[in-house]
């Protein structure tokens, strides 16, 4: 059985990283661990997902997930290497799930050696399709999550229209974010789609209203609410933007690494840094 959420301790010998969405770009990701001077006797990197597709080496950010130091969530992409794979879900690369898969930068499966198409197959997937959707790391003041798009129930593939009557096998109401309460195994397994492929807390986070902060990572857009009751900080990326954004206690910070452009970059933010960015409270914001 799948562990939907996975409880990590708080690091108490060295500091812990958050990744955004890798997307197959290695590279970038080995510059920023000699940049930071990552220790992995020591240090942790915590991902939100999406390790493979778009860039130019999936296998490498995948082989990642044998590293002890490194802890991932499932995001959207992963799922797709699934449904393309699995025959339990769809018959092998046919269908839906495989065009789905290719047109979102699956295509490098089609192009490895026999070895490496052996190993994605035989190993490496086991691990993809083992990974948690949420990772919760320390307890009490010291604890935030990490997640791929968002925390919010209800179905992700239509519009938002206020709280509704709770799903079918879900006692919460649709289009709620969660609590850390509320953060149970029933409760994920009844909203994974929202889950790696939900946008409607980024969304609604107004940009254009929001507080501006310049950090050592680049801008930060925070919001004019940017603490949800209840909810400890949650990293999330799957949306690329161009600034990270603070909204409903949802960090985004997908910076769209895969692109190469000029205003893209693999962020890799050392947690207790990032706290010294964020208000403590909604009302220390002044606008």
């Amino acid at each position: 059985m799948i562990n939907l959420h996975q409880h990590l301790p708080t690091n108490s010998v060295g500091r812990d990283f958050i990744v955004g969405d890798l997307h197959g770009c290695l590279d970038l990701f080995q510059a920023e661990l000699k940049r930071i001077a990552f220790n992995p006797d020591r240090d942790r990197i915590l991902s939100v997902g999406d390790l493979a597709d778009r860039g130019l080496d999936s296998m490498g950010c995948l082989r990642l997930l044998r590293e002890p130091w490194f802890h991932a969530v499932r995001g959207n992409h992963e799922q797709m290497l699934i449904n393309f794979s699995d025959p339990d879900i769809i018959p092998y690369g046919t269908n839906t799930e495989a065009d789905l898969f290719f047109r979102n930068g699956g295509g490098w499966v089609r192009n490895l050696p026999k070895d490496e198409t052996d190993e994605l197959w035989s190993d490496l997937l086991r691990r993809v399709v083992q990974l948690p959707y949420v990772i919760t790391v320390g307890e009490g003041g010291n604890r935030f999550h990490v997640a791929h798009a968002e925390l919010m129930t209800g179905n992700p593939h239509v519009s938002f229209s206020g709280l509704r009557r709770p799903e079918p096998g879900n006692r919460l109401p649709s289009d709620q974010i969660l609590t850390d309460d509320e953060l149970t195994e029933s409760t994920l397994d009844a909203m994974t789609t929202a889950l790696i492929w939900g946008r409607r807390v980024v969304g609604s986070s107004k940009p254009n209203q929001s507080m501006p902060v310049d950090t050592p990572a680049g801008r930060l857009l925070i919001s004019r609410k940017p603490w949800h009751p209840g909810l400890s900080l949650t990293y999330v990326g799957h949306t690329p933007l161009n600034q990270m954004r603070l909204h409903a206690s949802h960090l985004f910070i997908d910076r769209g690494a895969f692109m190469r452009k000029r205003d893209s970059c693999l962020l890799v933010l050392c947690h207790d840094k990032v706290l010294t960015w964020l208000p403590a409270s909604s009302e220390s914001l002044i606008h």
